[in-house]
């Protein structure tokens, strides 16, 4: 290109252009998770408010054995619809604000006794997602983190769930933890309540697992809450959201630049 094309192309069209290069490339795109609601319990066992054992789309995590199917005995995995509150009208037992997301929440669930301390060990549920670990990409997991009021169930009566045993949040390629939340959320929770933990992770030109199936991990840590010796122990999850970014190439930053630099040369001659 001579000199006189250049007088024609404006520098603020060139800058114009190569800040939609970077802002396109800067868009997230969602990754489609199976389930991220709990909302679809579509052949599941369910009791009441609750279905028990499997949910569809995510699998038990059970490093330690300690679960059995999630199904009943001393652990259960599996969902929970918070029920309306007769005693106070527009609230609902459980999560007086209902659910994050839609109407059911995800639960894993031990009775008091269970806890890590005692000879249990953490447990939840996970997905393996189609996906697979891209070069160059962040990625952003976002998943609401439930701390679970005490309350009456439809059938098995009054359950104490004052306290918080916990919590992590696992994103995984090709099995292999990448990224974390170890329970930093804790305190910050309230009864009843929900707040969003975010786990991002950034490859770079290579990584071990690039090319690995993604995965999602949501654990109850099942630690015993000193200020609550009595109570159950539950944590509960919902609106599980991950989505995926570009990051430009740091070689393309000094390309842009002699882009600029020539351009701006040419223009003055």
């Amino acid at each position: 290109m001579n000199s006189a094309a250049y007088d024609k192309l404006p520098i603020a069209a060139i800058a114009g252009l190569l800040g939609a290069l970077f802002a396109g490339a800067a868009l997230a795109a969602p990754i489609t998770v199976i389930n991220p609601g709990f909302e679809d319990i579509s052949g599941e066992d369910v009791q009441n408010e609750f279905t028990f054992g499997a949910l569809n789309g995510w699998d038990l995590y059970d490093p330690d054995g300690v679960a059995g199917t999630g199904t009943g005995g001393d652990y259960f995995i599996g969902t929970l619809t918070p029920q309306p509150d007769p005693g106070s009208p527009g609230d609902f037992i459980n999560f007086p604000g209902g659910a994050l997301e839609g109407s059911r929440v995800g639960i894993a669930f031990a009775f008091v006794g269970n806890d890590v301390a005692n000879g249990g060990g953490e447990y939840g549920f996970e997905q393996t997602l189609a996906a697979s670990l891209a070069a160059n990409t962040r990625y952003e997991l976002s998943v609401g983190i439930g701390n679970i009021a005490s309350g009456n169930s439809l059938a098995a009566g009054f359950f104490n769930l004052d306290g918080f045993p916990g919590y992590r949040i696992d994103l995984l390629a090709g099995g292999t933890v990448i990224a974390s939340d170890h329970n930093t959320l804790a305190g910050s929770i309230p009864e009843g309540g929900f707040r969003l933990s975010t786990v991002t992770f950034t490859s770079g030109a290579s990584h071990a697992q690039l090319g690995e199936a993604l995965g999602i991990r949501l654990v109850n840590l099942n630690v015993l809450d000193p200020a609550f010796p009595g109570a159950d122990l539950e944590v509960d999850f919902d609106h599980v959201q991950l989505s995926a970014v570009v990051v430009p190439l740091p070689a393309m930053v000094p390309l842009v630049a002699l882009l600029m630099a020539g351009t701006v040369a040419v223009r003055r001659r």
